[in-house]
């Protein structure tokens, strides 16, 4: 579905990471690793189209994103940063949000699956009209993760999608990650910087240390 073919990023000059190749299957979930600074969140957002690669091809379904269409792709491929990213409004504004763009094409927002998908991600009912950044960070996430979902994209670029819970919601929402894209068919590139989450949730690891990332540049 996902295939990153020679992909190099590069930051302040200096490359990060080079040659990476990863293929990701219908359903599969991959796990990114290495040492602090090594350029994970910056492959992820290259893949996503947020930064340049230096270098290779991101190609869905064997299309570029060019060839998609830029608002068509990030549709598809979605990316969850790991400070979680909430406009002002309530917590159904910011998930109703995206179904008002015009790549939405006039699609409704379902707010039963909505309520539904927050439930699913420890988020309760009477949050739904409370202002979205007054919630937890732990809360945001959460938010955020739901709304990922709620998008029905192909692919899901997660960045320390847990990093904002406390141990005990940790094994919770691994729970509900691996129920949705199992249950949803999706694949999932996700960063973490914990070996033993990475084995939880994905099928394999890619150590960005085997692609000349080095530590602490950036």
């Amino acid at each position: 579905m996902l295939d990153l073919i020679g992909l190099s990023v590069s930051a302040g000059g200096r490359v990060l990471v080079s040659g990476v190749g990863i293929t990701l299957e219908n359903g599969g979930m991959v796990a990114l690793c290495g040492p602090s600074g090594c350029g994970k969140t910056s492959l992820l957002r290259a893949v996503a189209g947020l930064d340049d690669l230096a270098g290779g091809q991101v190609l869905l379904n064997g299309s570029t994103p060019g060839e998609i269409g830029w608002p068509g792709f990030r549709r598809r491929v979605v990316l969850v940063d790991q400070r979680p990213v909430l406009l002002p409004g309530s917590v159904r504004d910011n998930l109703a949000l995206p179904f008002t763009y015009a790549v939405s094409a006039g699609t409704p927002f379902p707010e039963g699956e909505a309520r539904a998908l927050l439930e699913t991600f420890g988020v309760t009912g009477e949050r739904f009209t409370q202002e979205a950044r007054t919630l937890s960070q732990g809360q945001q996430q959460r938010v955020c993760l739901a709304r990922a979902f709620l998008l029905k994209p192909e692919v899901l670029l997660l960045d320390e999608p847990t990093s904002a819970l406390d141990p005990e919601a940790v094994s919770s929402v691994e729970g509900s990650l691996i129920t949705e894209t199992r249950r949803r068919g999706l694949s999932a590139l996700i960063v973490t910087h914990d070996r033993e989450q990475a084995r939880r949730l994905c099928d394999r690891t890619v150590d960005l240390s085997d692609y000349g990332a080095v530590e602490n540049v950036g």
